[in-house]
């Protein structure tokens, strides 16, 4: 290993404990930097951070503009684009007042990796995004088999995203005890559900249906009667081994 790499990767791995341990981010906030910085450091083939300047800033850029998505081969879109771009800034801004690194990396290099103000603005504006219709819902609810117990967690799993618009992270990590099948609400406890921003809510079962809330319901009460679960399982998660 050159002393460039080695040299990136001990101030890499010093920025990411300090968002662990001084900024509280979550593990997926920091995965999220980690691969934003890889890739500026891929398309700068390695070089080592002290090198970095308004050119390489702007170069880079120019390269994520045109960068395609390597899971769609589609072009990389702006809000991706911008997403990594913040992220690699951030990087740069917290390395110019690192010891080391204070000659090197400026401030106003760095300001070089702003994303480009028409996209980012276009980009918070635009608060529609595609999404099924109820119809399309209640047909994909309505064709999922459900001979096995894991076919019907998965299916009670699209209800109750239907029926609560929960984030699919917050609703895997949910116990049985926080659904109120009594008053029709669930609260969304940060200290054991992974809720966006680590914050705590309650939300009430929109009224979609009784057709939509039965299967909900219907997954609950099996997995109590049946199965034997307590309140403090996991309504929807895979965890359990006799499920099957």
């Amino acid at each position: 290993m050159s002393k460039r790499t080695s040299d990136n990767l001990r101030i890499k791995r010093k920025y990411l404990v300090w968002l662990k341990d001084a900024k509280g981010l979550s593990e997926a906030s920091i995965d999220k930097a980690a691969a934003a910085i890889s890739t500026y450091e891929r398309y700068h083939k390695g070089k080592d951070f002290r090198v970095f300047h308004s050119e390489r800033a702007r170069s880079f850029k120019r390269h994520l503009s045109n960068k395609l998505n390597e899971r769609t081969g589609a072009k990389l879109t702006a809000a991706s684009a911008n997403g990594v771009l913040r992220e690699v800034k951030a990087f740069f801004l917290w390395l110019a007042d690192q010891s080391g690194y204070k000659s090197k990396v400026t401030h106003s290099d760095a300001d070089y990796l702003s994303p480009d103000r028409k996209s980012d603005k276009a980009r918070r504006s635009s608060c529609w995004k595609p999404h099924p219709s109820p119809d399309q819902v209640r047909h994909l609810l309505q064709s999922m088999p459900t001979e096995t117990t894991l076919q019907r967690r998965d299916r009670a799993l699209i209800a109750f995203l239907f029926l609560t618009s929960s984030r699919e992270g917050a609703a895997i990590t949910l116990r049985i005890g926080h659904v109120d099948l009594a008053n029709a609400c669930v609260h969304f406890d940060a200290k054991s559900v992974n809720t966006k921003f680590g914050k705590s809510y309650m939300t009430a079962f929109f009224p979609i249906g009784e057709d939509v809330e039965r299967i909900v319901r219907s997954w609950i009460s099996e997995l109590k009667t049946k199965h034997l679960f307590s309140e403090s399982d996991g309504a929807f998660n895979r965890s359990s081994q006799h499920l099957g």
